[in-house]
């Protein structure tokens, strides 16, 4: 019989977790950060989406943490965020092994694997008879927040910045890329608890582009309506929800495919500095049982 090594993480010991702990890699820890700090904010406010959050509570020190976002759509996976301090991989290892929190039969969504721990994960996948995926490698770009919050930018005569509501979510998620593993629930928590700003046309209230904060504590969703790409509205887009974020207190991160050259391109023209080796995100799919 295996002995479950994790624990759920109570919100008493979050801020030790996350200041002291998690910190000493900052920031190659900084999206771990943030879906921690992002989870209990949603829980205090009951998101339709839920949360788990789990590390093992004897041996606090070594930071190994595994986040698992689920979501009221029952065909969406559940979201995996995993981390451990550098030099710990074998201990991670073995408690990947070991836990029974992680629903496999949920084909559940790696998402942003530290590269280092990548190997084990889909050594961990194909040892439960399923098959790994590669959805995606993502750039992580942050900025500190200090920096973040002195941002300034011009907003042009003809449109303005204001709040995203509910009434905007199924537009948005009409022209969402990511809409096949994240559901419209996403949008929903986010737009209701985090921050998400759109650029408005001033004379009939079109929404033009949009970025939010969205559930792993980052800056995420950034779209532009394709009719107005190319007039800077990304850029400004970014801007602004880059400095609340600063002016929160939060260090904005974004975590941005690595064949999006012109979104790279965005973020590094804002400030974004990119920082440690592709974050791959790995899809858990069923074995190929086709026969030869």
């Amino acid at each position: 019989m295996r002995s479950e090594v994790l624990e759920e993480m109570p919100e008493a010991i979050m801020e030790y977790f996350c200041e002291q702990v998690l910190k000493r890699d900052w920031p190659n820890c900084i999206h771990a950060y943030y879906f921690i700090k992002n989870a209990f904010q949603w829980m205090r406010k009951n998101s339709a989406s839920s949360y788990k959050l789990y590390y093992i509570s004897n041996d606090v020190e070594n930071g190994t943490f595994i986040g698992i976002l689920s979501r009221p759509e029952e065909e969406y996976p559940d979201v995996v965020v995993t981390y451990t301090c550098p030099g710990n991989e074998e201990q991670f290892r073995r408690m990947l092994f070991s836990t029974e929190y992680i629903n496999w039969q949920k084909k559940p969504l790696f998402q942003a694997i530290p590269f280092r721990m990548k190997a084990i994960v889909e050594t961990m996948i194909e040892e439960k008879g399923l098959k790994s995926k590669l959805y995606s490698n993502a750039v992580l770009k942050w900025m500190p927040a200090d920096v973040a919050a002195r941002l300034d930018y011009e907003i042009p005569e003809d449109v303005f910045i204001d709040q995203l509501s509910v009434d905007h979510i199924d537009f948005i998620y009409s022209l969402w890329s990511h809409s096949d593993v994240y559901p419209k629930s996403d949008l929903w928590d986010t737009v209701r608890l985090n921050i998400g700003l759109g650029v408005f046309n001033r004379h009939n209230g079109e929404l033009l582009a949009w970025a939010m904060c969205g559930s792993y504590g980052g800056l995420s969703t950034l779209i532009v309506q394709p009719d107005y790409r190319g007039r800077g509205f990304g850029k400004l887009i970014v801007l602004a929800v880059t400095k609340v974020m600063g002016e929160n207190g939060v260090s904005p991160h974004a975590l941005i495919n690595e064949k999006n050259k012109v979104s790279l391109g965005l973020f590094k023209n804002v400030g974004y500095v990119k920082h440690s080796t592709p974050l791959p995100y790995v899809v858990v799919e069923d074995p190929d049982t086709s026969g030869p």
